[in-house]
C-alpha cells in the first residue's frame, strides 16, 4: 500500500530522498523582530535530521510590519534578512533535506500594525482592516516576488505561498472576506486573480 513512501522521487529537477516532508508550523521561535534565532536554527536542524526529504519553514512575512502576524514571525521582506535565511537553509540542507520557505502576508490578521490591510473591510476579532487599493495589491504582489528571490539567493530550494488559515491569500479567495467588485473580487475566477 505504501510501496513508494520511502523511495526517491525527482520533481522539476529536485530530488527528494523519500516522500516525507515536514509541513510548516508557526512556532514563535524567531528572534524579536523576526530574525533567525539560535532556537529556530536548532529546531529546524533537528527536523531536517529526522529523515524527511524536505522541510518547509514556517510563515516568513513578505512585508513587515503591515504583513506580519506577530513580532516573532520570521522575515523575508528585506535584504537584511538574507544572512539569517542563508544560515537557516544551510542547516536544513546539511542534514540532508531540501529546504522550502513558506512566504506570507497576514492581511487582516497582521498584529504588528495599527491598520491591517485586507481585500475588504471585514471585521475580525474586533479589528477593522482597511480595504486595499489596486496600487497596494500590485505592491504586495511585488513583495511576494522579492521575498521569493531572497529565498532563492539564501539557498532555499523552493518557496510555498501560504494560502491557508485565513491569511491574505485566503482572504482574497473567500467570498466572506472578499467583497470587492473589481477584477480581484466577485466571481470565483476574479477572487483567484491575486493568488494566480
Amino acid at each position: 500500500m505504501y510501496n513508494n513512501l520511502f523511495s526517491e522521487i525527482t520533481i522539476k529537477g529536485l530530488t527528494l530522498k523519500n516522500r516525507l516532508t515536514m509541513a510548516p508550523l508557526y512556532l514563535g521561535y524567531a528572534g524579536k523582530g523576526g530574525t533567525v534565532s539560535d532556537m529556530l536554527l536548532e529546531h529546524y536542524r533537528l527536523m531536517a535530521g529526522s529523515g524527511v526529504a524536505m522541510v518547509v519553514v514556517e510563515n516568513a512575512t513578505i512585508d513587515h510590519p503591515v504583513g506580519s502576524g506577530s513580532n516573532r514571525t520570521l522575515r523575508a521582506d528585506t535584504d537584511d534578512n538574507i544572512d539569517g535565511l542563508r544560515r537557516l537553509a544551510s542547516i536544513i540542507k546539511q542534514e540532508g533535506a531540501l529546504a522550502c520557505l513558506q512566504i506570507n502576508h497576514a492581511g487582516r490578521f497582521a498584529q504588528t500594525t495599527q491598520e491591517p490591510l485586507a481585500p475588504s473591510a471585514v471585521s475580525t476579532f474586533g479589528r477593522m482592516p482597511r480595504a486595499l487599493e489596486i496600487a497596494e495589491i500590485n505592491y504586495i504582489i511585488k513583495k511576494y516576488a522579492e521575498a521569493a528571490a531572497r529565498a532563492k539567493i539564501s539557498g532555499f530550494d523552493m518557496v510555498e505561498l501560504h494560502g491557508g488559515t485565513g491569511y491574505q491569500m485566503a482572504q482574497f479567495l473567500s467570498p466572506h472576506t472578499n467583497k470587492r467588485n473589481d477584477k480581484y473580487g466577485g466571481t470565483p475566477e476574479n477572487r483567484q486573480t491575486f493568488a494566480i
